[in-house]
């Protein structure tokens, strides 16, 4: 597999419309995802797509190892033989929306999924395990779903664009489980299809994008309370499924649904998001414009963790010779970031205090840093008490929502100063992971380094279609 560089990836320009109703912007996205959906991927492409299933699979087989994700997958046991699709952690087969939600849930547990920041979600926990539910129910080759792939997130950034991914958040709205529906069953749509043979039509895509925001959920309550966050993972697992239902949907001609779907009065930006913006697509497809997370925690705060390398010199000094961290950024992090007592792995992983003492009492890759045990952990807490956050208009101005800048100060116990800004983390498209990064990120699991070859090798393989594919990674845990 080909490393995958770019110096200027592919952003989604945005005009605020003045006037909603004169508008026809549901159908301008869906001619464009039409086309891609009907157009063999280029090589580059191609490539990107399966770097993208590579780590999506590498972070669901963290995510099926949590506990919540392990009781969904056992709730699932009655819904035993009514499908074709694996479920992740299980031993039987069901209805593609049943796999789908356990594969949504699983991606999402362990915050290390692929970010689209422009829209402040994430795309591949709700669009790879709707995609590959029903790739294995029809047995699809692999170029269909990579195709299908591709389109879904097309849809999904162009529409979260269009309503805006910071408003969404702001109007307490999880932008992965709102936008991911329309992803989700965008690629759906395009894997039936090809079942049948037929072409992705714009009608098509606009019923199942009907379907879909009847469906669009998820509460950003979870960021407010110190504990009961764990259902935050699921809601990949919502927009998953959901994706799967709209696009069922969308082929009961009885069961009509609302055409304007972005621009509409009851529309996504209006009920979601913000002032509706047009988004034209960009000339390059968006799977080359998500950032791949490394560290296990909220990707607003990869900037501020690379930040803290710099400012400590490689985590070199202590945290005893720090007196005070002082982090700047968005408004943001003051709403929904600065909890200093969680309750739980969720909690932990979008507190950003917590965030930077696990950082500097252990390095930023320890996963189980953010497990429950480490609630009370003295050494995480006492840097923890030390963070302040300053709002940094010039840096929202200047970069948000396309770059998740972030600056930390740190003062040392002599009176020094140290000061570092950050606006491209390490994962983002201007500093990509290599193919090892991304193996690296699974190193942790069991089987280690043969696993990551092992997906790595049936993800190169084109003869390994959708149903091939889903019995790799579901035979990953086993």
């Amino acid at each position: 597999m080909t490393e995958h560089k770019m110096s200027a990836p592919p952003r989604l320009a945005g005009e605020l419309v003045a006037d909603p109703a004169s508008v026809e912007l549901t159908a301008s996205i869906a001619d464009h995802v039409a086309r891609v959906a009907n157009a063999p991927l280029a090589e580059a492409d191609t490539e990107a797509a399966r770097r993208l299933l590579l780590d999506n699979f590498i972070v669901s087989l963290w995510g099926a190892t949590r506990p919540w994700t392990r009781e969904i997958a056992q709730w699932t046991r009655r819904f035993a033989g009514t499908g074709a699709s694996p479920v992740l952690g299980a031993d039987w087969l069901a209805d593609p929306s049943i796999a789908a939600l356990v594969h949504g849930t699983a991606a999402h547990s362990y915050e290390l999924d692929d970010t689209h920041d422009e829209t402040l979600s994430h795309p591949g926990a709700a669009i790879i395990p709707a995609a590959l539910a029903v790739a294995a129910a029809t047995d699809a080759p692999q170029a269909d779903l990579l195709r299908a792939l591709a389109a879904g997130y097309e849809a999904m950034a162009l529409l979260g664009a269009s309503a805006g991914g910071m408003e969404t958040v702001h109007r307490g709205f999880h932008p992965t489980s709102v936008f991911g529906s329309f992803g989700a069953a965008t690629a759906c749509i395009c894997l039936h299809a090809c079942q049948r043979g037929e072409a992705v039509t714009r009608d098509l895509l606009i019923a199942a994008w009907g379907h879909a925001l009847s469906q669009a959920c998820g509460a950003m309550q979870f960021s407010a309370e110190p504990g009961g966050g764990e259902v935050k993972r699921v809601h990949a697992g919502y927009g998953a499924r959901n994706g799967v239902l709209a696009a069922e949907f969308a082929h009961l001609p009885a069961v009509t649904a609302p055409r304007r779907v972005a621009e509409g009065v009851y529309g996504l930006a209006a009920l979601f998001g913000g002032p509706l913006r047009h988004v034209a697509p960009a000339q390059r497809l968006q799977i080359h414009n998500i950032s791949f997370k490394p560290y296990a925690c909220c990707r607003l705060f990869h900037s501020t963790i690379d930040a803290l390398r710099e400012v400590t010199e490689g985590f070199t000094t202590p945290p005893e010779a720090i007196e005070r961290i002082t982090l700047s950024g968005p408004q943001l992090i003051a709403d929904q970031h600065m909890l200093l007592r969680p309750r739980g792995s969720m909690a932990a992983q979008y507190s950003a205090p917590f965030i930077v003492g696990a950082t500097l009492a252990y390095g930023p890759q320890r996963y189980d840093a953010y497990g429950d045990e480490h609630m009370d952990d003295a050494a995480i807490l006492a840097i923890a008490d030390k963070l302040r956050f300053e709002l940094s208009e010039e840096l929202t101005r200047t970069y948000y929502p396309h770059r998740f800048a972030t600056g930390v100060r740190l003062r040392l116990a002599d009176g020094s100063e140290r000061y570092a800004m950050v606006a491209d983390s390490i994962g983002t498209p201007r500093k990509p992971l290599t193919t090892e990064q991304i193996l690296a990120k699974g190193l942790g699991l069991e089987g280690g380094a043969a696993l990551g070859e092992r997906l790595l090798q049936g993800i190169r393989d084109g003869s390994h279609g959708g149903r091939a594919l889903a019995q790799l990674l579901a035979q990953s845990l086993r």
